[in-house]
């Protein structure tokens, strides 16, 4: 009989608000799909070095409540910067149920109208 008892941790989205946008034409951040209070997290060395040799970037790492369709095609949008979403992770063992967001700032993309 397994009598281990699952840790779960309790999670506050106090760091700001981050806007999930369509991709546009262009390539830009183009429709809000929804807006969401965030966690701002740690990126480990483990977890950014793991990443450089997947040739990929992690600059930010923040956590959204969980939220079902969301996947690495929309743009992420904080204080006017715009992150490409290179990985979205389920996190279950968080009240409420999360979403951890890989983020890497994209400099060759913009706010689509300049609306944020």
């Amino acid at each position: 009989m397994n009598t281990q008892k699952t840790t779960v941790s309790f999670e506050t989205f106090n760091d700001g608000l981050v806007s999930i946008h369509l991709i546009d034409d262009d390539g830009n951040a183009g429709q809000i799909r929804g807006k969401f209070r965030y966690a701002e997290k740690t990126v480990g060395a483990a977890r950014y070095y793991e990443a450089m040799t997947a040739k990929i970037q992690v600059d930010r790492l923040i956590r959204i409540q969980y939220q079902e369709w969301l996947t690495t095609e929309y743009l992420a949008v904080i204080h006017g910067r715009v992150y490409e979403i290179s990985q979205v992770q389920m996190i279950p063992d968080s009240l409420p149920k999360t979403s951890a967001l890989s983020l890497h700032l994209a400099r060759q993309r913009e706010v689509a109208d300049g609306i944020l």
